[in-house]
């Protein structure tokens, strides 16, 4: 295994772990934190949260964009182009900070003098500011983790957001176990993020020793390549949000509070933790197959048309689709399987069996997202990686209307959460599941024949794998946080042996066989 193949994975291990992370301490602060701070506090916290995360949209896909090109032009040598991308990209993130850092003066001024009448308790102009100043300042970090994912250096950004995600947490706890209020948690936050920039500052110096920030840099041509990619790479996030957030939407206008609730808690939730941890776990292909590729394609700046013919790219770039294809179903299929077996359980220890009404929901979502979601990331990773990816914003676009639409025929018909869900998963199917693969095997060249073989054969191969640990959940899942660590464990074991020996080639084998001992091996010897 190549040295860069090392530590994107590397990279995408350390982001995983820091999901898993943030799940758990979200799971034991957020009682914690309703209990700590009262109703109306923990109201104020979530609406600074909201605006903070709404503000991620003025990001433009940018992120992306930038580690994609400097990975481009660091696999062709170019340097001076991984300093203009770099230098230019980090200015814009500069713009978008200050942007941001005036919204937040905007909406401090707002809830200062027009926010009585919905804040109670006083606190929401300032969780405003102090939310929006620690996003404006994480989005100069963005540009600074552009250059260094670009370099193939994905580990040393994984592993500092994995160990932030734990100081993140622990200075959240304590800060309210020593009585602060909502101002304390998003100080200590910024306080963080900014140490956070600076550590992203040093680690630049020792992933790309070769780049150097200077305004003299800056190039406008840079940005038009810039935006040209990213514009698209924004559209499929909006199309994202629309598709995420749409549903509650929907329910609020045509159905109850309580209904928003528990949809927002059993299928919202549970599906977002899926969703993030796919993304994670292949959000280094970008830069994998940008690599790939880097010196097999043209030149771009022209812009890209559904009917000009594939680009040849060679049999490396393939084998690679052809692998982490295989890996993300195998991934999707069994979190899917863990959602649908322990899922009803899990959420009447968590929050209640109260709000076992939104299973069925959760079901449909979960079952649709282990059939389709695992390829769908792989092939958007991929496109985004060749400069292919306007088919995705149209993808998700198009996901998004048609979600809106079918969510309220279906609870115009009376199907209510199950209609929502039903809603989002059939216009899912269809395009992430049909079209968009076909698509991109037509942009990639290809053949339609080998890319159905494989995915109908890895989805029997991780169906036959969860057939004992789903007759072993059907019997022994109950509503236990033990019990149901316990079973997760052995399914996890047994899924992950029977997919070795059934779903991979000798050559897989023999590379993780390989990979583990030379890890052993390392470890033994330190």
């Amino acid at each position: 295994m190549t040295k860069p193949l090392t530590r994107l994975l590397q990279g995408a291990g350390f982001s995983v772990g820091a999901l898993g992370v943030g799940i758990a301490f979200g799971l034991v602060l957020t009682p914690y934190m309703l209990a700590t701070l009262g109703d109306a506090a923990y109201g104020v916290y979530a609406l600074a949260s909201l605006f903070a995360g709404w503000c991620g949209l003025l990001d433009f896909g940018l992120t992306t964009t930038t580690s994609r090109y400097v990975t481009r032009f660091y696999t062709q040598g170019d340097l001076r182009g991984v300093n203009e991308i770099g230098a230019t990209a980090i200015t814009l993130f500069g713009g978008i900070s200050a942007l941001v850092f005036l919204l937040a003066c905007s909406a401090f001024l707002v809830a200062r003098f027009f926010g009585a009448h919905f804040d109670e308790t006083g606190l929401l102009a300032g969780a405003l500011f102090f939310a929006g100043s620690a996003f404006a300042v994480s989005k100069i970090s963005d540009g600074l983790c552009g250059v260094i994912k670009g370099s193939l250096r994905q580990e040393l950004t994984g592993g500092t957001v994995f160990i932030f995600r734990i100081l993140f947490g622990l200075v959240n706890f304590a800060v309210l176990y020593c009585g602060g209020r909502v101002i304390a948690l998003f100080v200590g936050n910024l306080a963080l993020t900014v140490v956070q920039l600076l550590v992203y500052a040093v680690l630049v110096r020792r992933a790309a020793p070769f780049f150097r920030f200077s305004f003299r840099n800056f190039r406008k041509a840079r940005v038009r390549t810039l935006f040209n990619y990213s514009f698209f790479a924004f559209l499929s996030q909006a199309g994202e949000l629309a598709v995420n957030r749409s549903d509650l939407i929907v329910i609020a206008a045509l159905m109850s509070a309580p209904d928003v609730a528990r949809y927002n808690l059993v299928v919202v939730t549970l599906m977002s933790y899926f969703n993030s941890f796919l993304y994670e776990a292949s959000n280094w292909e970008t830069n994998w197959f940008a690599k790939l590729t880097a010196r097999e394609t043209a030149e771009e700046g022209r812009r890209e048309k559904s009917a000009a013919p594939p680009a040849a790219f060679g049999p490396e770039f393939y084998r690679s689709r052809a692998a982490i294809t295989r890996a993300s179903i195998y991934l999707a299929a069994f979190m899917a399987f863990g959602l649908l077996a322990f899922g009803r359980p899990f959420i009447a220890r968590w929050i209640g069996p109260e709000y076992l009404d939104a299973f069925p929901a959760l079901a449909l979502c979960a079952a649709a997202a282990g059939l389709y979601r695992g390829s769908a990331e792989t092939n958007a990773r991929m496109l985004q990686g060749v400069a292919r990816h306007r088919i995705l914003a149209w993808a998700a676009i198009a996901h998004g209307v048609l979600n809106v639409l079918l969510s309220v025929l279906f609870v115009k018909l009376g199907l209510g959460l199950t209609g929502v869900a039903l809603g989002t998963v059939l216009p899912g199917v269809a395009i992430h599941y049909f079209w968009t693969p076909n698509a991109a095997c037509r942009l990639v060249g290809e053949k339609r024949r080998v890319y159905w073989s494989r995915q109908i054969r890895t989805t029997l191969v991780a169906a036959a794998a969860l057939a004992l640990p789903a007759l072993c959940a059907w019997k022994f899942a109950a509503p236990s946080y033990p019990v149901l660590a316990a079973l997760a464990a052995a399914s996890a074991a047994f899924y992950a042996a029977f997919v070795y020996r059934a779903g991979l080639d000798a050559n897989e084998r023999a590379w993780i066989r390989k990979t583990l001992r030379e890890k052993f091996n390392r470890i033994k010897s330190e």
